[in-house]
């Protein structure tokens, strides 16, 4: 009997370690796959650009790299009720830098104190400057060139309010917080487009703002990490761990991987005429809330509706057909090209009755002109052609802000009529 005991006692401990072998084997097999997918990945990501020099692309110039360290610091963001998201306060850098109230900050004269006109700008990542320099930027293109209209001794204030991802109705609600705070801009000035058509395809929902798939995954992953209440303690301390490490399992590499090797399900849009009528159905909207807090305000408020590669008439380089061929072969972008080659024509003439003269349309800027503009298939720009872009609007934003000063000279401050 003893000997049966000794005997089984001898193979279960026998069994335990071929098994603790082989599922240590299989764990540093998995664990080096794991890694060489990661490495692999890695170099990926960091291969040197194969753009050349002459096309203007940032990634190739000697500055991008400090640019690009710079550009990862600067992108931490924390939470903001009804926007979402703004920059991490108090960045440093040599080519960017983000003021203490979350703002890119724009090359300005300091002096002297008191501005002889405020100028607000709003838009997504093609305001805020990605990627150029804070030299290079359209915020600070347009700061050079009112500072010259401003005169000797006297100075515009220019204030960069763009956020990356934002979409108009996000800047809307954005300048309505500003006002709220004090905020008294003379000059407001929205450039947008990108963004509000991709949103309106992603979600079919014109209006949400881009990734708001991501928020909504989000929420969830918050209750489900929330204790509920009719759980018990034992449930309330495992499920946390459970969901987590869930979320672990899915960021493997290895994981990754094999769910890229499936097919990908068929996703389905919304129609490029649908997505276009919408999209500028809810711009129009949105101006129009513009124009009633400008008139409360006493603010002039300019519309920029931008360029972008989607519908461009430029003669494009090498690399910009590249890029529109990888828009054709991509469902999502080709949907959203349709579209905007759809929304300004409706934009034109609803815009007529809104805000007369003060609404740009530059969706064919760049008509037949070779130089290099475009650097990724989102409309991303190259530094050199930011003074071309400015140039399409600055007549009416010049306009703009002789007609704030004058009337500054004449009248009360806006301020001033507010507080009435």
């Amino acid at each position: 009997m003893n000997f049966t005991v000794r005997r089984i006692v001898i193979k279960g401990f026998e069994a335990i370690r071929v098994g603790w072998m082989i599922v240590g084997v299989s764990l540093l097999t998995l664990l080096l796959v794991e890694v060489g997918l990661r490495v692999k990945r890695l170099v990926a990501e960091r291969a040197p650009a194969t753009r050349s020099l002459v096309t203007g692309d940032p990634r190739a110039q000697d500055w991008y790299t400090e640019y690009r360290r710079e550009f990862d610091a600067a992108r931490v963001l924390q939470w903001r009720p009804y926007v979402y998201f703004r920059r991490v306060p108090s960045s440093r850098g040599r080519y960017i830098n983000i003021d203490s109230l979350g703002h890119r900050w724009t090359p300005q004269p300091a002096q002297p104190a008191t501005p002889v006109a405020r100028v607000r700008l709003y838009g997504g990542s093609t305001m805020w400057g990605e990627p150029q320099r804070e030299n290079r930027t359209i915020a600070a293109e347009i700061s050079r060139r009112l500072q010259q209209l401003a005169g000797p001794g006297a100075r515009v204030e220019v204030t960069n309010v763009a956020e990356t991802g934002y979409v108009f109705t996000q800047e809307l609600i954005q300048l309505m917080l500003d006002l709220r705070a004090g905020s008294r801009p003379d000059v407001v000035l929205f450039y947008d487009g990108l963004n509000d058509v991709a949103a309106t395809v992603q979600r079919g929902a014109p209006g949400d703002p881009q990734n708001e798939s991501n928020r909504v995954a989000d929420f969830a992953l918050g209750r489900a990490l929330d204790r509920a209440s009719y759980e018990s303690r034992l449930q309330k301390d495992v499920r946390p761990f459970a969901v987590l490490g869930g979320q672990a399992f899915k960021r493997l590499a290895l994981v990754q991987w094999a769910q890229s090797r499936k097919a990908a399900p068929v996703r389905t849009f919304i129609a490029a005429d649908s997505a276009a009528i919408g999209t500028a159905r809810t711009y129009v909207e949105n101006a129009r809330h513009v124009e009633m807090l400008a008139a409360r305000y006493g603010f002039t408020p300019v519309y920029v509706w931008q360029p972008n590669l989607h519908a461009t008439e430029k003669r494009l380089d090498p690399y910009e057909q590249g890029l529109r061929q990888q828009i054709a072969s991509d469902p999502f972008h080709h949907r959203v090209q349709a579209a905007h080659r759809l929304v300004p024509q409706m934009l034109d003439s609803a815009m007529r009755g809104v805000a007369p003269e003060r609404f740009v349309n530059a969706a064919s800027l760049f008509k037949d002109d070779p130089q290099p503009v475009f650097v990724d298939r989102i409309g991303h720009t190259t530094e050199s052609s930011i003074p071309t872009i400015v140039d399409s609007f600055w007549p009416t934003l010049e306009a703009a802000v002789s007609r704030q000063r004058a009337k500054s000279m004449s009248a009360p401050s806006n301020a001033a009529r507010a507080a009435k």
